[in-house]
C-alpha cells in the first residue's frame, strides 16, 4: 500500500471570492450504500464590494472530485459522507472560506441543511488541491422516497496573506489499519514541529485523504496536532469511524496526509 505525505511552500496572493454550487445526485437508500451522479454549476453572487474593489484578480480553481454515499446503518439511522475536492489552477494562492451542505430531493425541494463543513487545508498554493468534506445523519423525519442530492454551496476567496499563510509541518512514521468491529480505517503518525514558534492545540490541522484503486476519493478524515514547543512532535490518530461505511484497509490503495497551520481570513 503507498502513502503520500504532502508538503509544499508556494506562491503569492491577492484578494476576492467567488462562490461555486453543485448538486450530487442519489436515489433514495434502501439499506445499502447509494452512490449519486454530479452536476456542477457556477454563480458568481456571493462576490463582495469591499473584495471586488479591492482588486480584479479572481480566485481560479476547479472542482476535480465530488462524491456522495448515503446508507441505513445498524441503528436504522441514514448516515452520509460527501467530499468536494478542489485544484487551484491560478497564480495565486487561495483561501476555503466556507461552505454548507444543502440536500434536496429530485424535485429541488429542501430537505435538510448542514453548516460548518470542514475546509482543510484552509489556504492551497496553485496546483495543490483543498477539500470540504463532511460526515453525518440524514435527520430521521426526511422523506427518501423522492431522492435526496446534495447540493453544497461554497465560497472561495484569494488570499491576502500571501505564501505565509502557509506553514506546513513534516508528517512521519504513517500506518494505516481498520478500525475494530469494521467501523472504517484508521491512520497513526507523528507530526514535526519544525518551525520556531509553538503551537497550541487547534492550529495545527491533519487530514487523510483516501484513495481507491481507480484513484477515486472515498474518504476524507481530520484531527488536530497536540500542542507543540518549536522542535517538539505530537503523535496523532484519524479516525473514518463516522465517515464511508465501505472503507477498510483493503479497499485503500492509496493515502495522503496534510499537516497545515489553519488559517482565518477576516
Amino acid at each position: 500500500m503507498k502513502k503520500t505525505v504532502l508538503v509544499r511552500t508556494i506562491c503569492t496572493c491577492l484578494a476576492v471570492c467567488t462562490f461555486a454550487s453543485m448538486a450530487m445526485a442519489s436515489g433514495s437508500s434502501s439499506g445499502t450504500k447509494e452512490t449519486g451522479s454530479v452536476t456542477i454549476g457556477d454563480d458568481e453572487t456571493k462576490a463582495t464590494e469591499e473584495t471586488t474593489k479591492a482588486t480584479e484578480a479572481k480566485a481560479e480553481y476547479e472542482i476535480t472530485h465530488t462524491s456522495f454515499t448515503h446508507y441505513t446503518n445498524s441503528i436504522d439511522r441514514e448516515e452520509y459522507c460527501g467530499v468536494v475536492e478542489i485544484k487551484n489552477t491560478g497564480s495565486s494562492c487561495i483561501y476555503l472560506k466556507d461552505c454548507t451542505f444543502d440536500f434536496e430531493d429530485d424535485d429541488g425541494h429542501l430537505l435538510q441543511s448542514d453548516k460548518l463543513i470542514t475546509k482543510a487545508p484552509d489556504v492551497i498554493a496553485p496546483g495543490e488541491f483543498g477539500y470540504f468534506f463532511n460526515s453525518g445523519f440524514i435527520d430521521e423525519n426526511v422523506s427518501l422516497e423522492n431522492g435526496i442530492n446534495l447540493v453544497p454551496n461554497f465560497v472561495v476567496q484569494v488570499c491576502t496573506k500571501g505564501e505565509k499563510a502557509i506553514i506546513n509541518y513534516e508528517v512521519t512514521d504513517l500506518d494505516i489499519r481498520d478500525n475494530d468491529y469494521g467501523l472504517g480505517v484508521k491512520v497513526t503518525g507523528r507530526v514535526n514541529n519544525d518551525t520556531e514558534e509553538e503551537t497550541n492545540s487547534i492550529n495545527v490541522m491533519i487530514i487523510a485523504v483516501f484513495f481507491d484503486s481507480n484513484g477515486e476519493i472515498i474518504d476524507v478524515g481530520f484531527t488536530y496536532a497536540d500542542p507543540m514547543s518549536p522542535g517538539g512532535k505530537a503523535s496523532f490518530e484519524i479516525s473514518t469511524i463516522f465517515g464511508n461505511e465501505e472503507l477498510s484497509a483493503d479497499t485503500v490503495a492509496d493515502y495522503k496526509v496534510i499537516a497545515r497551520q489553519t488559517y482565518m481570513q477576516f
